[in-house]
């Protein structure tokens, strides 16, 4: 069996957990060279600097919304329902998520544009590293200029602080 440099340890970790290679090596470290441990520890530690907030809108404003979250910068994860609450697609959107793949991401919404009337995109935001956090930002995506976003009032979105995990398994 072919023995694993450090540097390919840290290769995936950045692949998978899509951290710097200061991070990657730092965590690494960390966990005494266990890339199994290293990758627990870092989907953990997203985890908790994660929350999500839900956006209802009308199909035909889909792809527009979308597109707008992904330029946002702090999205990790996008997840379109139904009006049934059913999992229509699941977007991990990176930083690398830019051009060539940006392209046949939106191109998947609008058809899920096309055959919904109402969807609910349920956005998983990384927190700020200066523990920016749900109604603490701009306020852009819930849609109030630097207010708390609801909870989950009918028509409107709402945050889940601390909700960076399953979301009844979509999410995982």
């Amino acid at each position: 069996m072919k023995r694993v440099t450090e540097l390919e340890k840290i290769d995936i970790l950045r692949e998978r957990a899509g951290v710097s290679y200061r991070r990657a090596k730092e965590i690494l470290d960390a966990c005494g060279g266990d890339v199994v441990q290293a990758l627990i520890r870092l989907e953990d530690e997203a985890r908790r600097n994660t929350w999500q907030e839900r956006i209802q809108v009308q199909g035909a404003e889909l792809v527009d919304r979308v597109r707008q979250l992904i330029n946002e910068g702090n999205v990790r994860r996008i997840v379109i329902r139904n009006q049934d609450g059913q999992t229509l697609v699941e977007l991990p959107v990176t930083v690398g998520a830019l051009g060539a793949l940006l392209a046949p991401m939106l191109a998947v919404v609008g058809v899920i544009a096309a055959l919904v009337t109402r969807a609910t995109i349920v956005v998983e935001r990384r927190s700020d590293s200066d523990g920016q956090g749900p109604g603490q930002g701009t306020g852009a995506a819930a849609g109030g200029a630097g207010q708390p976003p609801s909870g989950g009032a009918a028509g409107g979105s709402g945050a889940e602080p601390g909700r960076g995990g399953d979301d009844e398994g979509a999410l995982g």
